[in-house]
């Protein structure tokens, strides 16, 4: 996604001029739309700037003072307890951070990442939010170390493209996307969550400010957390919002609708937005609750004529980091660019508020279980074994096996690595900002409420009914095809209807249909015939195993999601390389 990018000489072997050409890579790599806004600044030991949209921190940086050789580039917003709205850091605010370390950077709330260049020790300075969910990518030879918000930024500087990560490579096929710090490359990483690292010529430090054990355990029942619940929350997308129209994607689900329905309580001027197939659940309760709400509905509609629209696109911003059969939300790109071009997402609610990734063990034996964590992750794939998964992403488990609940690894591994990938796909179009995870939701979820409390939605049910009860009580929920707290009345109708539709021989499904149906997609668009029909690049990695794979498809019933995944390495394995892109037409939305 847009952020920050820079690169620091540890030897004189770079001149000014050779710092600033690498810069300007860097920069147009990641300055792929026209409306972005890309800055620059460099001396005879330092080159570095941001690309951004202009919704968040729209002042030109670096942030200065007169007098000040400590130039600070800052990517995101912090949100202070007692403010109204989210805030761009002071430079001295920064400052005085930094050099507090864990304890200046613990009482920020927020998302975010920064670089600061001490001009006078020809230091640099990393950080970024607790979650790590601002990514900063770096790389480094014994002349430079170079960091950007986006991997391709890297690969525009290095001499020559890194070998393939072979733990990559299987957590890719595994998981559909990878852990930890990887990415496909060689030498070429992620920055941990709670991050202060400081580069010189003559070392690279790193502290971690945070990590899930700072969660308190201070166990509430029940009606003393929803009041509380009710307020955070209503706080938190309070800080976050802007003045203008909202493009807001809503689903069939609990959390989109949730957002709708305190962005309404604020009087948010909203147009909802909603994507997948024309007659699935999520259309249909979407558009009902977009009517409850009064405001404007899109409806996008994936068919096996479009759904790859725009999906390379996807692949490249986000450089080929996951399985593009879940980048459904690139869609409304167009849609999301108008109005503000900012909206939320509460991408978190039913893992934090429902529980529903939850494994029911207490906090000292789920930590000492990483095998059993990673194996209720794996996807079957016909390239590689669960045990050859698995074993390969032990260490990279390791070093997140924090906190009271399993939910502390999920937000830290699937949330980071893997949900943060929709509204990244989308960053160049629209910012998105997601309430729940304020420190003191995260706080009030995983310290005050027990697994058995949150486990299969039970506190978040009851929550959502008594507060939003016009939108939750009598309208479907897209998991069961009911609504949390029906009325008689509700069930009576619903069940006349059920009848009915058996008596004329149609088959009901309480839940609506796929939301988006992969298999006729791929068949529909000859996805495997055409490409079989090329010289796949990903078949010099795998041995020659993803052609046979995708002959004997048929036969050997090879999930939809693998034939994506061989599809998506294909794709972005030719846009680094430059090769020719796949002969797959597809045609525009509708």
């Amino acid at each position: 996604m847009p952020g920050l990018f820079g690169i620091i000489a540890k030897t004189q072997r770079l001149s000014e001029k050779d710092l600033r050409t690498m810069g300007l890579r860097m920069a147009n790599s990641m300055w792929r739309v026209p409306w972005l806004l890309s800055e620059i600044w460099g001396d005879s030991f330092f080159c570095g700037g941001r690309v951004h949209l202009g919704v968040l921190d729209p002042e030109p940086q670096p942030l200065s003072m007169e007098g000040e050789a400590f130039p600070i580039w800052f990517d995101g917003q912090v949100y202070p307890g007692s403010a109204d709205q989210g805030a761009t850091p002071s430079l001295r605010e920064v400052v005085e951070l930094v050099n507090r370390n864990r304890a200046g950077l613990n009482q920020w709330d927020g998302v975010f990442a920064f670089a600061c260049y001490n001009q006078k020790s020809r230091e640099l300075i990393l950080g970024n939010d607790r979650l790590g969910f601002r990514p900063i990518y770096y790389t480094e030879t014994k002349d430079w170390f170079a960091y950007a918000a986006e991997v391709k930024a890297l690969l525009a500087i290095v001499d020559s493209l890194p070998n393939v990560d072979e733990i990559s490579l299987r957590q890719f096929f595994g998981f559909d996307y990878m852990l930890g710090e990887r990415t496909w490359w060689k030498g070429i990483e992620l920055i941990p969550p709670a991050s202060v690292w400081r580069i010189s010529s003559m070392a690279r430090t790193s502290q971690q400010y945070w990590t899930f054990d700072e969660i308190r355990n201070d166990p509430m029942p029940d009606a003393d957390v929803i009041p509380e619940f009710g307020r955070l929350w209503s706080k938190a997308v309070r800080q976050r919002l802007k003045p203008g129209t909202m493009p807001l994607q809503l689903s069939g689900g609990l959390d989109s609708r949730l957002l709708l329905a305190e962005l309404r309580r604020q009087e948010a001027d909203v147009v909802a937005i909603t994507f997948g197939s024309e007659n699935c659940s999520d259309m249909k309760i979407a558009r009902q609750c977009a009517g409850i709400a009064g405001v404007p509905h899109r409806s996008l509609f994936l068919t096996g004529e479009n759904w790859w629209h725009r999906r390379e696109e996807a692949i490249w911003q986000m450089d080929g980091l996951v399985n593009a059969i879940n980048f459904h939300a690139i869609v409304a790109a167009d849609e999301m660019h108008t109005g503000s071009c900012y909206t939320l997402q509460n991408s978190t609610g039913d893992t934090l508020f429902g529980g529903s990734k939850l494994y029911m063990k207490s906090s000292g034996e789920w930590r000492k279980a990483p095998q059993e964590l990673l194996s209720k992750m794996y996807l079957d794939n016909p390239f590689f074994s669960k045990h050859e998964v698995v074993s390969a992403s032990i260490e990279d488990c390791d070093r997140y096996l924090h906190g009271l609940s399993t939910d502390c690894f999920t937000i830290n591994q699937r949330q980071r690595r893997f949900i943060l990938t929709g509204p990244g796909a989308l960053s160049s179009y629209c910012e998105t900002v997601n309430p729940g995870i304020s420190i003191e939701l995260l706080q009030l979820m995983l310290g005050s409420l027990s697994d058995e409390q949150r486990i299969g939605s039970k506190f978040y049910n009851m929550f959502l009914v008594m507060r939003y009860p016009k939108y939750f009580k009598d309208v479907p929920w897209q998991g069961t095809g009911r609504g949390l707290g029906e009325s008689i009345r509700t069930r009576i109708g619903r069940g006349i209807r059920t009848r009915f539709a058996s008596f004329v021989g149609r088959r009901v499904n309480p839940c609506g249909d796929d939301f988006a149906d992969y298999s006729h997609f791929l068949r529909v668009s000859k996805t495997r015939e055409k490409l079989l029909q090329e010289d796949l690049m990903a078949d010099d990695i795998l041995n020659g195993r993803a052609k046979r794979v995708l002959a004997n498809s048929q036969s050997q019933r090879v999930s939809a999601g693998a034939v994506i995944a061989i599809l998506t390495f294909e794709t972005y394995l030719r846009q680094v390389t430059g090769l020719p892109r796949l002969a797959l037409s597809c045609t525009a939305l509708n």
